[in-house]
């Protein structure tokens, strides 16, 4: 949910970016920088949209199974088509999930890019706070990405 909104707000910014480069130290990488971010989380949605379509309960599988032929498929091959299912989704849900934490950590970096001012700019102790508590929000970001991992059996398939 969050993704399409955080993308248009990357999006939006590298255009202020790219519109007003004086106003910026860096506006060059910064406006590399938060494209790249647009792309990941664009490319985290469809990531997430493709695991989606293997995200069904075993009530469902049996109710499709039914419409089949007879509607007699084994019940070993139904719950085998649900483990196997349930794997596809979960290796390409953490797939979707792996570029929507680096998109919002790239994000992050892009804003406390853009909020550092250029030489001539004015309110630079401010715009410096800013950008400093904009990186220390992403560093806090990435911790907790990478030491955050589901509880044990989260995922197990019955």
């Amino acid at each position: 949910m969050a993704a399409p909104l955080l993308t248009a707000a990357a999006l939006s910014l590298a255009g202020v970016v790219a519109g007003a480069a004086d106003e910026f130290l860096w506006p060059g990488p910064t406006l590399v920088l938060l494209v790249i971010t647009a792309m990941t989380l664009i490319f985290s949605m469809q990531l997430s949209y493709n695991a989606r379509y293997y995200f069904y309960t075993y009530a469902d599988l049996c109710e499709w199974f039914k419409g089949i032929g007879d509607g007699t498929a084994p019940e070993t091959y139904i719950r085998s088509q649900h483990r196997l299912a349930m794997r596809l989704w979960r290796t390409r849900n953490a797939r979707a999930v792996r570029f929507y934490n680096a998109g919002t950590l790239l994000l992050g970096l892009g804003v406390a890019a853009s909020l550092a001012p250029p030489d001539c700019g004015r309110q630079a102790v401010w715009r410096w706070t800013a950008s400093a508590i904009v990186l220390a929000g992403s560093i806090a970001d990435a911790v907790w990405v990478f030491t955050m991992k589901p509880p044990s059996g989260a995922h197990d398939i019955p």
